[in-house]
């Protein structure tokens, strides 16, 4: 019989989702998000009580973190415009998560991570602008406490935008939102205490992964996190899409 670690989460499963963690986390502290788009569909396909709230949860400690090294380079006005619009986005994900059937939010969850990955690889003239912020913010928090992958907007609205500020500026605004993405979560009864002890099991990926950003980062090009992040998104949240239509038709 295999050994579990939380309900019927196997210890194989367990090291094979802190595993996944530890290079999320990596990409994260190099470009500044990606843990949660690199992760969510590869936790899902190991164990689907792996997300939302438990990477919801990674992804607020794992910015908080990051801050730490950060924080001089966060630019405070954007924050005035992210932080309404994360609230914004955390109540609207609140109306809409308990209108569909579990099978069709699998469906959904792999069609956004798939448009996930195609909006990180579109090039626009974007600046972070105040709107363009909150935008991406709503659109974030909204993403992100539906399938527990908020970067990709906010990514988007940053890419123009130098590394430092992304890292500084981004963790600081995923910290208040993955709060408040938890809290829509818990009022909607899909957050309790299992989550966070899932979530606290994958710490040690968190941390091994944010060293080995650190020796690494200045070695291997930003651009070859960047593809490897979104190659494995869409291969896993394409696989995630299919077999959410087959089990929902």
């Amino acid at each position: 019989m295999e050994t579990t670690v939380f309900g019927d989460l196997g210890l194989l499963q367990w090291a094979l989702a802190v595993s996944v963690v530890v290079v999320g986390a990596a990409i994260q502290g190099v470009i500044g998000y990606g843990v949660a788009l690199f992760s969510a569909p590869l936790l899902f396909l190991i164990h689907p009580t792996l997300v939302p709230a438990p990477l919801v949860l990674i992804g607020g400690i794992l910015p908080l973190m990051l801050l730490r090294a950060n924080a001089r380079y966060v630019v405070v006005r954007d924050l005035a415009w992210a932080w309404p619009g994360a609230l914004l986005g955390a109540a609207l994900a609140y109306l809409v998560i308990g209108l569909l059937p579990l099978s069709a939010w699998q469906t959904l969850f792999g069609a956004l991570i798939v448009v996930a990955v195609v909006l990180s690889w579109v090039r626009l003239q974007v600046q972070p602008r105040g709107s363009v912020v909150f935008s991406g913010s709503l659109c974030a928090a909204t993403m992100g406490t539906i399938t527990g992958v908020g970067g990709p907007p906010l990514g988007l609205a940053y890419q123009n935008a130098s590394p430092a500020r992304v890292r500084g500026t981004l963790s600081a605004i995923f910290v208040p939102m993955s709060v408040m993405s938890l809290t829509a979560l818990g009022m909607a009864g899909r957050f309790g205490w299992q989550d966070v002890a899932l979530a606290v099991s994958l710490l040690p990926g968190v941390v091994l992964g944010l060293g080995v950003s650190r020796y690494l980062g200045h070695w291997i090009p930003l651009a070859a996190y960047r593809n490897l992040m979104l190659g494995v998104a869409l291969v896993a949240g394409g696989y995630t899409l299919v077999r959410g239509v087959v089990q929902w038709g």
